[in-house]
């Protein structure tokens, strides 16, 4: 009998011996902290979708492989898996202190000591699958050059924004190679936007130049914290959101919780590359090139010049306007959140972590997923970065979420 309770009480030990939260979450939010953290203080939008997914594609081998294995085992494994695939990601930094810290954070809590046999099998399960995943995209296009021909500087045309680069951010994301296998990206490719010579485009520049001034007198006090609120980094801003949508409901399940933000960060990684694909092959400018333009060129012979406009967010992004990469990252995001959930209908509070212009930290309460991903897209006008906010897309995206 004695020996009995031993057992049983070494066995409940043995079981709460995990690290309490979900050990996904974890490495989501820890890739988000490396990537805003003064080493790297940001990625541009197609490597920002496109490093989380290598990190969770990763984290999503190690629990397949190890799912048969007790949590805390698993949770090793993952662990693993997403340490060594970001030191593959950002190798040649002065990260690796870090992510070996954060990996340090959670041997204790997950408490699998380390000199046992089921360390080493989790930590090459981990090995193994960072392997894999990283070797898949070691020659996915993100190293190639593509060199970016300037277009004369004819209405319509992108070119260098106030503060920006002199070319486009990384041409070569139009030709990555999309997640998951799905094949030529053009064929996902957005319709042409408005042509700069028909009304609805004319509206659309009268409407961001007003909305979107940094001195505005037309937008709301709401719309102003929108442009704030969604700045930050979609793919690090919809991480977030999705974790309030599923909170701890799946910290024992490392597999569902794997999957889940494979798939979510597999349809953000797509998203961006769709945007670069439509950015890059309609070449279009940004409202403050529009703006600022002092010759009278549309068609109405409206003069919609003043060289002085500022747009509230700046600088403007140093890409093409069409497509906006926020309404394609809302649009996939979303739709993935969406079908997990089982509806548009969420009940989250959530905080920016982003502060400009000595605006506080914005808080607001989530409670539609289609409308948050619209005002993720809308954020950008009345930013006064963007005049069209990828509608289609947003539908396209809607409706295609598991091929992304």
């Amino acid at each position: 009998m004695r020996i009995s309770l031993i057992l049983t009480a070494l066995g409940a030990a043995i079981v709460q011996a995990a690290y309490p939260g979900d050990i996904v979450q974890y490495w989501v939010d820890q890739s988000a902290i490396l990537v805003n953290g003064s080493i790297i203080g940001g990625l541009s939008s197609p490597p920002s979708g496109w490093f989380e997914a290598i990190v969770q594609g990763a984290v999503y081998i190690a629990a397949l492989d190890s799912r048969s294995e007790a949590l805390a085992f698993q949770q090793l494994a993952v662990s693993h898996a997403a340490h060594d695939s970001l030191v593959w990601i950002f190798h040649g930094t002065r990260l690796y202190a870090t992510v070996d810290s954060k990996l340090k954070a959670v041997l204790a809590p997950i408490g699998i000591n380390q000199s046992s046999v089921d360390y080493q099998r989790a930590t090459n399960i981990g090995q193994k699958a960072a392997v894999n995943i990283t070797r898949a995209r070691s020659d996915d296009g993100i190293n190639y050059f593509v060199d970016y021909i300037q277009q004369p500087a004819i209405p319509g045309v992108y070119e260098q924004t106030p503060g920006g680069s002199p070319i486009p951010d990384t041409p070569q994301a139009r030709y990555l190679r999309l997640f998951g296998g799905l094949g030529d990206v053009t064929r996902f490719r957005a319709p042409p936007p408005p042509s700069i010579n028909s009304s609805g485009y004319e509206d659309f520049l009268l409407y961001v130049k007003q909305q979107g001034a940094r001195n505005s007198t037309f937008r709301r006090s709401y719309d102003t914290e929108t442009a704030y609120f969604w700045r930050e980094s979609s793919p690090i801003g919809w991480n977030r959101l999705a974790h309030g949508v599923v909170g701890n409901s799946l910290a024992t399940d490392v597999v569902a919780s794997a999957k889940f933000y494979a798939q979510l960060n597999y349809a953000l990684a797509n998203a961006a590359i769709a945007a670069w694909d439509a950015k890059f092959f309609y070449n279009t400018w940004r409202p403050v090139t529009a703006i600022r333009r002092t010759d009278i060129w549309l068609p109405s012979g409206r003069n919609v010049s003043d060289p002085t406009w500022t747009p509230l967010l700046t600088p403007t992004p140093s890409h093409q306007e069409y497509l906006s990469t926020h309404a394609t990252f809302g649009g996939a995001a979303a739709a993935v959140i969406r079908n997990w959930n089982g509806g548009d209908a969420i009940n989250i509070t959530q905080s920016s972590n982003v502060t400009l212009d000595n605006i506080g930290v914005i808080t607001r309460r989530i409670t539609n997923l289609s409308e948050a991903a619209k005002e993720n897209g809308d954020s950008r006008v009345f930013g006064g970065v963007g005049d069209s906010v990828g509608r289609e897309t947003l539908r396209l995206f809607d409706e295609n979420w598991a091929k992304f």
